[in-house]
């Protein structure tokens, strides 16, 4: 939709004026047009009142100054759905708005300061201590676990092998990570020991490095690396 004497308005523009919206931080000037189109449209209807849910959410748990992060997260998550189905229509704004401002607010579902985005700066670290390779036919690393979980051997199947590994703890909780190549491209895989984010398995890019973030037997599992498509992170997540 385009209101004279402004610029058209795109889907990923409508969803930031929602977000500032429902936390209180819209101009003025972009109030009116947004308005008009809530008016027309029950699905943004919805959409806000999702959005609002979770600003709710957020000063419940007492981090809402962490909010900006969360909205590029929501909007990097969803611009591109959002852009394919049209600007008065997304595609799971109910679970994922939820699912990824909490995982920036925190994760352990708010009871720590530690969150996804400071658990993905795990994979810039250098390795500490190196891996060994599995024997035939197992499909996890030897001698590498962390809250109970293994790691996978990833060589033969995916052509991505572990080079190394690294132990950190950051506000309290112990993170264990192991660092793959493929070539050229690398990837990190950090298991967070405690309890988990209220989240799916999740996906979004920050500062050019893809993020993939889910649940395992009741820990959360980040995995990262610079440069690699969503889709091979997802593959690898989901095995």
């Amino acid at each position: 939709m385009r209101l004279p004497g402004r610029h058209p308005r795109t889907p990923a523009s409508i969803e930031r004026d929602l977000t500032r919206l429902a936390d209180g931080t819209l101009d003025a000037s972009r109030r009116e047009p947004l308005e008009r189109l809530l008016t027309a449209s029950p699905d943004l209807r919805a959409d806000l009142r999702e959005q609002r849910r979770a600003v709710a959410a957020l000063r419940a748990a007492g981090r809402f100054e962490q909010a900006p992060v969360a909205v590029r997260v929501h909007h990097r998550a969803l611009a591109g759905r959002a852009r394919r189905r049209g600007p008065t229509r997304t595609v799971g704004l109910v679970g994922a708005t939820a699912a990824l401002l909490w995982a920036v607010v925190s994760l352990s579902g708010g009871q720590a300061a530690l969150t996804v985005a400071q658990a993905a700066t795990i994979a810039v670290r250098p390795v500490t201590a190196s891996v060994a390779e599995p024997r035939d036919g197992q499909t996890a690393l030897p001698g590498v676990r962390a809250a109970g979980l293994t790691f996978p051997y990833w060589g033969d199947r995916f052509g991505w092998r572990a080079t190394g590994m690294r132990t950190d703890r950051l506000d309290g909780r112990p993170l264990t990570t192991v660092f793959y190549r493929r070539g050229a491209a690398s990837i990190a895989y950090t298991i967070v020991a405690g309890p988990a984010l209220p989240a799916r398995l999740t996906t979004w890019t920050d500062g050019g490095r893809t993020i993939v973030t889910w649940t395992r037997r009741g820990h959360t599992c980040v995995l990262s690396g610079r440069g690699i498509p969503a889709r091979e992170l997802q593959r690898l997540a989901a095995w």
